[in-house]
């Protein structure tokens, strides 16, 4: 922690309105600063004597700013005490204010940004058609970096069912990820500094295609990887940790494919739910990660459309709790409807996360990376299904 960094955590432990409540209750002065992987930039609140004067989010100022911020329902935040020089514009007490922004939620009149929460409004989409959703990483870890490459807007960096091997890390700029479609080129999802390109299939399978385009937006600087090195590291992990990190790459891109399925009308969601009974209910108190041995089960969002089929899983698959990847899927965001021949083999979940612990800051990036792509693009997925339901 930097001298001034005095508070920080993770909105899924406390909210908005219990930190809030801290500051006030110690009378702090100084920024808050809330970060979430769905926004493009963070959200700023200025503090006096523990009361909010000013702020600042997407856009917003104000007392307008603060309430679009109750929205966020996951990220990170960090108070810096400090000496606030700007114009106080917000004159409601704190509680007053606090009470209003979670009645607001609750109506519906903020809208929410979380894994559970990409709408139509942050939908990827054709061009007029919405928002594409954008995901930056972490500070880029150089150690991993071979060589340095520049592209310029709207050069393809990758085409899908082209061969390659190389994985790349954003260090400057912004590309687009695009599926080819019949209906013509589908923008999924835009990565930004400290974001990847490519997968973990790059670099383990041979003559691996690729599967979908990749576009700069605007002139782009990347880092290419050691695969090598990648290859090694993968290499020394033990063999259940690395079959089960197969999986989640294969979760994203089947993900990738729904969006797909789901914008061309070929998605037929009632034959993928039929018959199977569920094991884990959305929002369920479930604790435990399980291997498919036996059958099959997909993992399906509840939505104010209906359910909503995300991925399959058949033998060798995993499902449930993983306490250390934000997938933004089952339990808290959505079930796991299974065949009734299912048969599981329980994980021991906390081996595979001393295994992650204990990962190069490069390759630890890389897969939280990965289960923020799915987090995000499961939000997609859930948007196009809506379309598709009007």
């Amino acid at each position: 922690m930097s001298a001034n960094k005095v508070l920080a955590g993770s909105l899924k432990f406390l909210t908005l309105g219990e930190v809030m409540q801290i500051l006030g209750g110690n009378a702090s002065s100084g920024i808050l600063r809330i970060m979430s992987r769905y926004a493009n930039e963070p959200g700023v609140i200025y503090f006096k004597d523990g009361n909010p004067v000013n702020a600042a989010c997407s856009g917003r100022s104000g007392l307008d700013a603060v309430y679009s911020l109750f929205g966020w329902t996951d990220g990170e935040f960090e108070f810096h005490q400090e000496q606030v020089d700007v114009e106080p514009v917000i004159n409601k007490s704190r509680m007053g204010i606090i009470l209003e922004g979670l009645k607001m939620v609750d109506d519906g009149q903020i809208e929410k940004l979380g894994p559970d929460a990409i709408g139509t409004s942050r939908m990827a989409a054709t061009k007029g058609e919405g928002v594409v959703p954008l995901m930056k990483g972490p500070l880029v870890d150089y150690m991993y970096i071979a060589d340095e490459e520049d592209f310029f807007d709207g050069e393809s960096i990758v085409e899908e069912g082209k061969h390659g091997s190389w994985i790349w890390v954003v260090l400057e700029g912004v590309v687009e990820i695009v599926k080819n479609t019949d209906k013509g080129p589908l923008p999924i999802v835009r990565v930004g500094d400290g974001g990847f390109i490519g997968s973990l299939s790059s670099f383990l399978i041979q003559g691996h295609m690729r599967t979908a385009t990749v576009v700069a937006v605007g002139n782009v600087q990347l880092g290419v990887l050691d695969s090598q090195r990648l290859a090694q590291e993968f290499a020394a992990l033990s063999a259940e940790f690395r079959t089960f990190l197969i999986s989640i790459d294969r979760r994203l891109r089947q993900l990738n494919q729904r969006v797909v399925d789901y914008y061309t009308g070929a998605a037929d969601p009632a034959s993928m739910i039929n018959n199977r009974v569920p094991v884990i209910k959305q929002g369920a108190d479930e604790e435990s990660l399980y291997q498919v041995a036996g059958g099959d089960a997909v993992v399906v969002r509840h939505h104010e459309k209906g359910m909503v089929p995300l991925v399959s899983l058949p033998r060798g698959e995993y499902f449930g709790s993983v306490p250390f990847m934000e997938l933004g899927q089952e339990p808290e965001y959505a079930s796991v409807l299974a065949s009734k021949d299912l048969k599981v083999k329980k994980i021991d979940a906390g081996k595979f996360k001393n295994e992650y612990d204990n990962l190069s800051t490069t390759f630890k990036n890389m897969v939280d990376h990965m289960a923020a792509a799915i987090s995000v693009t499961t939000g997609v997925v859930c948007a196009y299904h809506s379309k598709e339901s009007r």
